[in-house]
């Protein structure tokens, strides 16, 4: 196999000083981020809000259990959260989704610093039972209107759309695969694609990668392929493509089927797309060692690559990926300027490199003025 060269267009940002603050008690099972901060969600029901540098600014209690999902909005300063309450009664179920808004303070003089919490909604209803929910997505459309996808364990995708904040919303239903055995009909992940007047859901389980048309009543599926993958290994590229990571290789599709696919080997713990680089966390079985490769896809060449500990979340935001670790710690990585890897390059006589990185760098900004 064609062995790609290594280099180190990345380096490491506020080295040793990069770590999840101690005010975060819980463990960390969820977070996002968004609108210059990353937000996380905890096993003990509480939300933290980290600011650059992964300093702590406030904390509040979401839910009564556990904190699930998240995501932060990225039009409004909404954060949306799925997690556990108290039980009120045996026939409701305790899994509740909230709408925060962050820009709305409990008023002072109030015991805790907390958002303002403008809607919550059960999940699950007597016309959508409830199953074990193993993925979550939130698009927005046109302010004020989101569509919420809750991929279930049981090949069933329940939709949440309208202005959840005044709960003028529409629930429907997808349904991938319906196959009895949960560990092969979870759906692992989930990806919108909006094309113009075109709203696609992708949808993957660990056998099937499925394209929801929105746009047609009732939605109109296809089967994009007979393979799918696990949790944390799906990602969108800013083409829009859906990608997916399996022992084997790396498979993007669209959405007329599979494109192209890479033949990068390992356990794929996490996927992720950041300015045109495809992210990846692997696991080596012979080692037990996970390496972060940061993959150029474009020049074939690897742009970073580092051993590290175990991941359990990956994210971008103020310009930089944030690896954070099962221990708590954490990795905030960032590119060098395009005059770093140039000289770089031309101390090893790479001028060939140099020149395909230079007119990548220049159809990329064309492509996006």
């Amino acid at each position: 196999m064609y062995q790609w060269r290594k280099f180190e267009f990345f380096e490491e940002k506020l080295a040793g000083k990069c770590t999840i603050p101690e005010e975060i008690t819980g463990k960390v099972s969820c977070c996002s981020s968004g609108r210059g901060k990353i937000v996380v969600g905890c096993d003990d029901g509480t939300v933290g809000l980290l600011d650059r540098g992964l300093k702590f600014n406030y904390g509040f209690q979401a839910h009564s259990s556990s904190v699930l999902f998240l995501q932060q909005l990225k039009q409004r300063n909404f954060l949306v959260t799925v997690g556990e309450d108290e039980q009120i009664s045996p026939q409701l179920s305790p899994m509740c989704l909230k709408v925060f808004d962050l820009d709305k303070m409990q008023p002072e003089g109030s015991s805790t610093t907390s958002p303002d919490c403008i809607q919550i909604l059960r999940i699950f209803t007597n016309q959508f039972p409830e199953a074990k929910i193993t993925s979550f997505i939130v698009l927005e459309e046109a302010p004020p209107i989101l569509l919420i996808a809750i991929g279930l364990d049981n090949g069933c995708i329940y939709c949440i759309k309208g202005d959840i904040a005044r709960e003028r919303i529409t629930r429907f239903k997808l349904q991938v695969d319906n196959i009895s055995d949960k560990s092969q009909s979870s759906i692992t992940g989930l990806g919108f694609r909006v094309d113009g007047q075109a709203l696609q859901l992708f949808a993957v389980t660990p056998i099937s990668v499925s394209l929801f048309s929105l746009q047609n009543q009732p939605p109109r599926r296809q089967t994009l392929d007979q393979i799918g993958c696990n949790v944390n290994s799906v990602t969108m590229s800013d083409r829009l493509e859906f990608i997916i990571g399996r022992p084997e290789a790396v498979y993007f599709y669209e959405v007329d089927g599979r494109g192209p696919c890479w033949a990068f080997e390992g356990e794929k713990k996490f996927l992720g797309w950041f300015r045109g680089y495809l992210l990846c966390v692997i696991a080596d079985q012979r080692n037990g060692k996970n390496t972060f490769n940061i993959y150029d896809l474009k020049n074939r060449l690897i742009a970073h690559s580092l051993v590290v500990k175990e991941v359990s979340h990956m994210l971008c935001e103020w310009g930089n990926i944030i690896l954070l670790m099962t221990d708590k710690s954490a990795l905030c990585i960032g590119e060098k300027d395009m005059e770093s890897k140039l000289d770089m390059l031309f101390k090893k006589n790479l001028y060939s490199v140099a020149i395909n990185l230079v007119q990548t760098q220049q159809a990329d900004a064309a492509a996006t003025a």
